[in-house]
Parts: structure tokens; C-alpha cells; sequence
């Protein structure tokens, strides 16, 4: 008889497929708003309706005699996660970004031993190389179609850095904040760090913000991206992040990559070369044999 997956597992598995259609919706976004607009919009809305059921009394938040650092340190990572991910959306495509991503748990994994004492074992560390060898070929593939340029490279480098950071980060912080807490702060650290560079790199250009919300397929990818995308998709992914260890945590991450590629090359028709298939699959079993070792 087969177990029924427990609430985390679930919590988790929704999370990640919601995170993987992101990417469709990020490159939708884009087509009408640059990545600062489109960050602004989409935070300060997601923030918005997050406060309802605080205000309705159905969350509450508490800050008392818990330590502020764990907290906010994911709160600052999660903009810069942000930030790296719609401009690596934007110099390369979701596709790409989305079986980059895929090599991140490494990060997590070296970040758990630094912080957390876990340490990988040497099978872990062996098939550590075929993700890194996915990377390399993805990138040539990219680079030889004009997809990955080296300002999407460093981007893609970046998104995987901080989304490492941010798995260490959040079972940190899960230990003294609930999944609302940790979700309420992240929201909050959006809408105030891309509004203050949106309103600083377009103060002189008004139209920047309003052109965008004229556009009915600009509307709907933004409200997908807030609801769904930004306060559900953090909810179940901060809920499980509280109750599994960073490494399982993380091991659900190629979920996020098979919607990606997915919903790129489906919808967007986005190129995937024969080169960067084989690393996908080097990226998605290394990454499955790391973590299952």
C-alpha cells in the first residue's frame, strides 16, 4: 500500500511547481516592464495581500523575544534573489534560468555544513561533477545560440548563490518564525528595496510605471506572479522549510526545473539544443544522486 505524502511533501511539491511556471510569467512580464518596474509592481501587490489576513485576525505576527538576525538576513536575501532572477530571465530565457537553478542545492549543501555542521559525504561531493559538468554545457550551448551572454551568466551565477542562501536561511529562521512570519518579512523587504530603486532609476520617466498596466497580458501575469507565485508559492515553501532539513529540502528543487523547461519551450518556444538537454539530465540525476547519498 502506497504512504500518503505528508503535509511538508505537499506543501513543498506545490510550491516548486508554482515556482517553475514563474519563469513563463517573469518573460511574459518583461515584454512590457523592466525587471525594477515589474519587481515594484508585482511585491507591492503580493505585500498588500498578505496583510489581509492580518488585519481580519486570522495571522498574527511576534517578533518578541526571538533573535531579529536569522529573519533578517532572509528577508534582505529574498530581493536580491528576486533581483538576480528577472534580470537572468531577461538576458538569457526562462528555460535556461530555470535548469540553471537546478544546481543551487550544491550551494545549500555547503552552506548547511558551514552553518549547520552538516556535512556532505564523499559520494555527495563525486557527484557534485555532473551538475558543474550540465552547467558548462548548458552555457556553451546558450553562449553558441546568443542566449547566455555574459551578463546573463553572471545573473544565473548569482540567482543560484542567493537561492542557496536563502534554503540555509529559511530553516534558520523557521526555528523561531512561523511560514506567515518569514512569508509577511519577505513580502515587506520586496516592496520596500524595488520600489525605492524603481522610483530611483525612473523618477524622471513616469510612463515606466503606467504604460505596463495598460496591458491586459502584462495585468494578468503580474496578479499570477503576486498571488500565486509570490505569497502562496512562499507560504507552502516556508511551511515545509520548517519541518525538513535543508537537503531534502532543496532535493525537490529539480521539480522547479522540469516546469521551467516546460513551460518555456511549450509556450514561449524557446530553443533547447540537443547540448543543453544532456545537461539538464546531467544537472537533474547529479543533483538527485547528491542528495539522495
Amino acid at each position: 500500500m502506497l504512504r500518503r505524502p505528508s503535509p511538508p511533501v505537499l506543501a513543498i511539491c506545490a510550491g516548486q511547481i508554482i515556482w517553475g511556471f514563474s519563469y513563463l510569467f517573469i518573460r511574459v512580464a518583461l515584454r512590457y516592464a523592466q525587471p525594477d518596474i515589474m519587481l515594484a509592481i508585482r511585491f507591492v501587490l503580493a505585500f498588500l495581500l498578505i496583510n489581509i489576513p492580518l488585519l481580519t485576525g486570522r495571522q498574527k505576527i511576534s517578533l518578541k523575544g526571538k533573535p531579529l538576525k536569522p529573519l533578517v538576513l532572509f528577508a534582505i536575501a529574498e530581493p536580491l534573489y528576486f533581483l538576480a532572477e528577472s534580470y537572468a530571465v531577461l538576458y538569457t530565457n526562462s528555460t535556461y534560468t530555470g535548469v540553471m537553478l537546478a544546481v543551487s542545492p550544491i550551494g545549500s549543501i555547503a552552506l548547511a555544513a558551514f552553518l549547520l555542521r552538516e556535512f556532505p559525504s564523499k559520494r555527495q561531493l563525486l557527484f557534485c561533477l555532473l551538475p558543474i559538468t550540465g552547467v558548462i554545457l548548458i552555457t556553451l550551448s546558450g553562449s553558441s545560440l546568443g542566449i547566455v551572454t555574459s551578463k546573463g551568466a553572471f545573473f544565473l551565477a548569482a540567482t543560484c548563490l542567493v537561492s542557496a542562501s536563502m534554503r540555509t536561511l529559511n530553516r534558520l529562521s523557521a526555528q523561531s518564525y512561523t511560514s506567515f512570519e518569514r512569508t509577511y518579512f519577505i513580502m515587506l523587504s520586496g516592496a520596500v528595496v524595488f520600489t525605492v530603486i524603481a522610483l530611483v532609476r525612473f523618477r524622471a520617466q513616469p510612463q515606466a510605471f503606467t504604460e505596463p498596466l495598460s496591458q491586459p497580458l502584462f495585468l494578468l501575469a503580474i496578479l499570477i506572479l503576486s498571488v500565486f507565485c509570490s505569497v502562496v508559492a512562499n507560504l507552502l515553501v516556508n511551511y515545509a522549510a520548517g519541518n525538513m532539513p535543508v537537503a531534502t529540502l532543496s532535493s525537490f528543487g529539480t521539480i522547479t526545473t522540469v516546469c521551467s523547461t516546460f513551460s518555456g519551450v511549450l509556450f514561449l518556444h524557446e530553443p533547447l539544443t540537443l547540448t543543453s538537454l544532456v545537461g539538464a539530465v546531467l544537472i537533474i540525476v547529479g543533483i538527485r544522486q547528491v542528495l539522495r547519498s
